[in-house]
C-alpha cells in the first residue's frame, strides 16, 4: 500500500509541476489552481506521512509545501475550532523527517538538503491559507494583522461560492471594501491604514456544511 501511494503522489507531483506556466498567468488571482493543487497534495501526503511513520512520505509533502509558496495561515478563528482543518509546515514535516530517517544516511542527507535549499536561496513566499468547515447557517469571525499602509487582500475559494457571504471590517466595525467574485473565488482588497488589526466575518448562508479555503496575504 505504502509503494502504490509513493508511486501516485509522485505521478501527481510530476503532473502538477509539468503544467504550463500560462495557466497560473491567465489567473488575477494571488492563489492560482497550480499552487493549491501542491499545497492540498502536500498537506494529504504530510498527514500520511506523520500517521504511518514515513520520511520519504514527509519529504516529498515538504517539497510539495514548498513548490506552492503558500503557508498556514497564522489568523485567529474565534470560538471553538470545530470545523478548523488542521495543517502542517514544511519545515516540521523536514524535522519530523529527519528524526524518522536516523537510521538512513542517504535519506537524512536529502532532507538536510532540502532543509538548506529554503535558507540558502528561499522562495517566493505566497498567501497564507486555511481549509475550513462552516455547519449550516454557520458564521466564523477571523482576527488577522496585515501590514500597515499597503495594499492587503482576503479571498474565499470554494465549490460552493453561492452560498457563502464575506465582510471584512475594520478596528471600528467599518467596512474596507466590497466583496467581488473573481472565477470561482469570492476576494475582497483594500489599502491598510496605520491599525493593523483586520476582523473577517464569513457566513454560510446554506442549510448545509460547507467547505472553502480562506486565502490572505
Amino acid at each position: 500500500m505504502r509503494t502504490k501511494y509513493s508511486l501516485a503522489t509522485a505521478a501527481l507531483l510530476v503532473a502538477a509541476s509539468s503544467l504550463p506556466a500560462s495557466a497560473a498567468a491567465q489567473s488575477t488571482s494571488p492563489l492560482t489552481p497550480l499552487m493549491m493543487q501542491q499545497w492540498t497534495l502536500g498537506q494529504e501526503l504530510g498527514r500520511y506521512g506523520l500517521a504511518q511513520n514515513d520520511p520519504q512520505a514527509l519529504l516529498v509533502a515538504a517539497k510539495l509545501q514548498r513548490l506552492s509558496g503558500l503557508q498556514p495561515s497564522r489568523a485567529v478563528i474565534e470560538g471553538d475550532r470545530k470545523g478548523v482543518i488542521d495543517q502542517t509546515d514544511a519545515a516540521t514535516l523536514l524535522a519530523r523527517a529527519k528524526e524518522l530517517a536516523k537510521d538512513r544516511p542517504e535519506l537524512r542527507t536529502l532532507i538536510d538538503e532540502a532543509s538548506a535549499a529554503r535558507r540558502s536561496r528561499g522562495t517566493l513566499i505566497g498567501p497564507q491559507v486555511q481549509p475550513l468547515v462552516i455547519g449550516a447557517r454557520g458564521v466564523k469571525p477571523i482576527q488577522l494583522s496585515v501590514k500597515p499602509q499597503q495594499k492587503a487582500f482576503f479571498g474565499i475559494a470554494s465549490d460552493h461560492m453561492q452560498d457563502i457571504a464575506l465582510s471584512v471590517q475594520g478596528p471600528k466595525s467599518e467596512p474596507l471594501c466590497e466583496p467581488a467574485h473573481s472565477g470561482g473565488e469570492l476576494m475582497c482588497e483594500w489599502m491598510s491604514g496605520d491599525v493593523p488589526d483586520v476582523r473577517v466575518v464569513v457566513t454560510n448562508r446554506s442549510a448545509n456544511a460547507v467547505l472553502l479555503t480562506f486565502f490572505h496575504d
